[in-house]
């Protein structure tokens, strides 16, 4: 699997509010960065969209591919998410680098192009690799509604998450197990128990980098999804199986960044 991490080292100081990530540039006919000079890539940001606004202000937010500090640039277009709490618009704010590239500021809790909260489709798949252990047919969680009302993730929409994370499964839980001892310590990989399917143990691979992240200063509360996104730019159902990595090149106040 091209693209995945050779060698990782994790810093010690980590931004509590905001751990920027690379996640694809928007060239066209390539998926990888293209010279200075345009283009569009997206990061993802933890926190909410006051507290991006303000680090945009404070310059405490930098480009993935210059470190140059980002300068607020508009936002991107406007769409409406289904979360476990019901339908939230979101519109991610822009930022733009001084070699003319501009940045789409993902939340960590969404995942690229999709229509549903990433929490949402974690629990989709946690609860598939559950059942698969279990021999019995995956739940679906519920969501509330508009007028307070509930309502099930849709089959087909779970089908096809579940779908594509089991093509990817394996590709995925052996780049996590490369990060895992720069994550959590040399010796995380010996505690993992095997789930019983590609799927169960490509989540408890990421469950272990997860806690491994969250011995880090504001990273306490980081969630499984957000961990992701962040690894995968937010990328994990992707049409293409995405790299998955650290990156310490910016500065310290950044702490961790996939490139």
């Amino acid at each position: 699997m091209r693209g995945l991490l050779d060698g990782v080292t994790v810093a010690m100081s980590v931004m509590a509010a905001a751990l920027p990530v690379f996640l694809f540039a928007l060239v066209p006919g390539e998926g990888r960065l293209g010279g200075a000079g345009g283009g569009t890539t997206v990061m993802t940001v933890r926190g909410s969209a006051e507290s991006v606004e303000a680090r945009l202000v404070a310059g405490r937010l930098r480009s993935p591919c210059c470190g140059a500090v980002l300068a607020r640039w508009g936002w991107a277009r406007p769409r409406v998410v289904a979360m476990f709490t019901g339908p939230e618009e979101c519109c991610p704010r822009r930022g733009r680098c001084r070699c003319g590239r501009t940045h789409v500021l993902l939340p960590a809790d969404l995942w690229s192009r999709r229509r549903y909260g990433a929490a949402v489709i974690m629990a989709v798949l946690v609860l598939a690799a559950t059942a698969a252990v279990a021999g019995r047919v995956p739940a679906r969680p519920w969501l509330r509604t508009p007028g307070g009302g509930r309502c099930l993730v849709p089959a087909s929409t779970a089908w096809s998450w579940r779908s594509r994370f089991s093509g990817r499964a394996a590709a995925l839980r052996q780049a996590l197990m490369a990060l895992l001892p720069a994550a959590a310590g040399p010796e995380a990989a010996r505690a993992l128990v095997p789930a019983g399917s590609p799927e169960g143990d490509c989540l408890a691979a990421l469950e272990a980098v997860t806690a491994g992240l969250r011995r880090f200063g504001g990273l306490a509360a980081v969630a499984a999804h957000e961990v992701a996104a962040h690894l995968t730019g937010g990328r994990w159902l992707a049409p293409a199986v995405p790299a998955v990595r650290f990156d310490t090149g910016l500065d310290a106040a950044v702490g961790i960044a996939p490139w």
